[in-house]
């Protein structure tokens, strides 16, 4: 969704931001990923979610992306050896994946309601920039996560995060207040780590791990007058530029960082 698309405001008793423009539902994320581009994207391995997942279970692991959008999640471990499942809500995306990737094994459905899986089906289960759209919270989806998990199976979530940045800004009243504000337009919540970690628990997951991510794209977000030369570097493909980027990661997304992964476990 672009920046230019969407109004910010600070929530201040909850430390969270909301973001206002298009409301997130089926049509949008439909007509999100319905052009060439986004078609070309379903076979490419999502690397990262490979790598996160192998570093926790062995091949041929039952591991469900739940809301796999595009499905290179799906499809990256599918073809890295684990039996990969994946749902969407959205209708026509899930349509062109599987017109796309028939071996893969993606359905439609709902986050909050996995009823079609039985419990402790899953070893893992990935929700990558999920649950800050739900406005009234995300307790049913994570309610449905440890059910649908094994006992010892692991819960991998992204959600926007409230970076040190971020607060510094809310902090120096950079985002004009929430009170009162139509929120009819609601697309996300960008959260605090906090709050994320509390919820978890609260539904019986223990974290095992937490670490930032995006530090270029959380800086570039929130960089005012350089956002324009940021967004021509975050948008440019040549390796140099996946270089500079990576690097500048590195050192920043402590700072900045856009999103951060938590790993969860059920005990």
């Amino acid at each position: 969704m672009g920046r230019e698309a969407v109004s910010v405001y600070y929530d201040r008793p909850n430390s969270r931001l909301v973001y206002v423009g298009r409301p997130a539902d089926e049509g949008f994320w439909d007509d999100h990923w319905s052009n060439d581009e986004a078609a070309k994207a379903v076979r490419r391995k999502d690397r990262f979610v490979v790598k996160e997942t192998a570093a926790r279970l062995p091949k041929g692991a039952k591991v469900i992306d739940a809301g796999c959008g595009l499905a290179q999640t799906v499809f990256g471990l599918h073809h890295s050896g684990f039996d990969a499942y994946g749902i969407d809500y959205a209708p026509r995306t899930v349509e062109l994946v599987n017109s796309i990737a028939p071996e893969l094994k993606v359905s439609l459905g709902d986050v909050r309601d996995l009823r079609q899986f039985s419990d402790d089906f899953f070893d893992g289960c990935w929700s990558l920039g999920v649950i800050e759209h739900f406005f009234d919270g995300y307790d049913q989806i994570l309610a449905e996560m440890y059910r649908v998990l094994r006992p010892g199976g692991y819960a991998f979530v992204t959600v926007p995060s409230m970076s040190p940045l971020r607060r510094l800004k809310a902090k120096m009243g950079s985002y004009p207040s929430i009170d009162g504000r139509d929120l009819t337009g609601f697309y996300q919540f960008i959260l605090s780590p906090g709050s994320i970690v509390q919820g978890f628990e609260r539904h019986g997951f223990r974290l095992i791990s937490s670490k930032p991510r995006g530090g270029f794209k959380g800086m570039k977000d929130e960089a005012g007058f350089l956002r324009a030369p940021l967004q021509v570097l975050y948008d440019m493909k040549q390796p140099f530029a996946r270089m500079i980027r990576a690097g500048v990661d590195r050192v920043i997304s402590p700072l900045s960082f856009h999103t951060r992964l938590y790993v969860f476990q059920k005990p």
